[in-house]
């Protein structure tokens, strides 16, 4: 009796493991049909970033810049700026994949690890960051790591070398892995209290915890400080914070994660997505409950009410975005462990997921990121040209990679210098649909342009390109 229940349950794992290989070789080719197409403005600047270096330390203490992703700037270095584009998103890809096994083991049970896996695998924004040769497939990896390392900690006292390193790898992946160690030490805070009701004991343990990760730290720190006292520390872009701006960012996160259709509002989709973690956490009441409640809901409230800039991008959520993933799989798996109507809710909202994934992906696979090369390639094809823009900084960025690329040429014509130097071309960044078909150059100049060419991008990264020909 004992050994056919022990051949079952083997079968039943390697089921399971089966069951995850598969989805994991899904995801990887999602991650590689998403990996095609020219690097976009924040991937093409990594490379102006590393331009200058002359060795591989100098990215930890010269390159003092919010857009240089320690691991990936090392990985772009070491690969070149004129390699393919799938080999320099390559990391990220390998990354992204190992997300989805990582959430396999994150997640608690047999179903949960399976369709856990499978949201990971699907979703749009895990897509996208996991076929983008940025940072945020590290984050996301190392923040899911880090919750199994933290709780291996708590329940045989080990593992806190591991996870010194495991927090260690996520800021240099990104350093938004701030967030996360936000989420972990108010987590493990709330979990020492409950258990001791001793403020004391939650600051020994604190630091007993922590401390390994914190003194990891220290050198990337210290690299990071020296830098910044010699050379400045620059931001790419800051927007203020506004409430619309926190609800667009959060709210688009999570449309996105889920598929969910354009007419719920922002605002409902957080309200969805925070209501269905407090019933989560009611239903469960253990600690991993409690994780969701302080990164779901908890982390998203401490950043308005910091006022932190630039909420309206997404990616700014994707801490909050990958514990909500995890609740996900493990509430739908609360469901497909049930019977009845419990079992059919839990398949219908998999089925509604997973065909709302196919709406995001099915764009971005279409228009990708931008197609700037073609735009490049059209301006400089009769020999060296001169262009004028809207937008001068971003689009020489992407102008001249793709011109090196070509070993074309092409000069940008600042905006004060249009009359008199006559660029044959004009830029202009922006929608694409708004744009007028006819461009009338400063009063005076007697010069105009008539629109070409066209570049789309859909969804968390590129810009839109309108390309104008100069008429003589």
């Amino acid at each position: 009796m004992h050994a056919s229940v022990l051949r079952s349950a083997t079968r039943k794992h390697r089921g399971v493991g089966l069951a995850i290989a598969a989805i994991a070789a899904i995801g990887l080719v999602l991650r590689l049909l998403g990996a095609r197409g020219d690097l976009w403005l924040d991937e093409i600047w990594s490379f102006l970033l590393l331009e200058p270096l002359t060795s591989i330390d100098q990215i930890f203490w010269r390159v003092n810049h919010d857009n240089n992703h320690f691991l990936n700037s090392i990985y772009l270095y070491l690969i070149g700026p004129y390699a393919s584009p799938l080999l320099q998103r390559g990391l990220s890809i390998a990354l992204g994949v190992g997300t989805i096994i990582a959430a396999a083991v994150a997640a608690q049970g047999r179903w949960a690890g399976v369709i856990t896996s499978m949201l990971f695998a699907v979703s749009y924004p895990m897509v996208h960051y996991g076929s983008e040769a940025r940072g945020y497939a590290g984050l996301v990896l190392f923040t899911l790591l880090s919750v199994v390392f933290l709780e291996r900690r708590f329940d045989t006292g080990r593992s806190g070398i591991a996870f010194a390193v495991i927090v260690l790898l996520g800021f240099l992946s990104h350093l938004t892995m701030v967030e996360t160690v936000v989420v972990l030490v108010a987590w493990s805070a709330w979990l020492i209290w409950r258990r001791t009701d001793s403020l004391g004991r939650v600051n020994v343990e604190l630091g007993q915890i922590f401390t390994p990760a914190f003194l990891a730290l220290l050198p990337l720190a210290a690299c990071v400080t020296i830098g910044s006292q010699t050379f400045g520390f620059k931001v790419g872009g800051v927007s203020p914070f506004s409430l619309q701006a926190f609800v667009q960012g959060y709210g688009g996160m999570i449309r996105c994660l889920f598929g969910l259709p354009p007419w719920i509002s922002n605002l409902a989709c957080i309200a969805l997505a925070c209501g269905l973690v407090c019933v989560f956490a009611g239903i469960r009441r253990d600690r991993r409950a409690s994780l969701y409640v302080i990164g779901i809901v908890g982390l998203p409230i401490l950043m308005a009410a910091a006022q932190l800039p630039t909420l309206d991008f997404p990616r700014y959520f994707l801490v909050s975005a990958t514990l909500l993933l995890l609740c996900a799989g493990e509430l739908l798996a609360l469901g497909f462990a049930a019977a009845g109507i419990y079992r059919l809710v839990a398949v219908g909202g998999l089925v509604a997921i997973l065909a709302g994934t196919m709406t995001f992906l099915l764009p971005f696979y279409e228009k990708e990121r931008g197609s700037y090369a073609v735009i490049v390639e059209e301006m400089t094809r009769n020999g060296a040209t001169s262009y004028a823009s809207n937008q001068d900084f971003r689009i020489a960025v992407i102008v001249n990679y793709f011109a090196k690329r070509l070993g074309r040429q092409s000069l940008l014509v600042a905006a004060d210098k249009i009359c008199d130097e006559r660029p044959s071309w004009l830029i202009l960044e922006g929608a694409v649909d708004q744009q007028p078909e006819h461009v009338a150059a400063p009063s005076g100049c007697l010069l105009t342009y008539d629109r070409v060419d066209a570049s789309t991008s859909w969804g968390l990264s590129g810009q839109g390109w309108t390309l104008y020909q100069r008429q003589d």
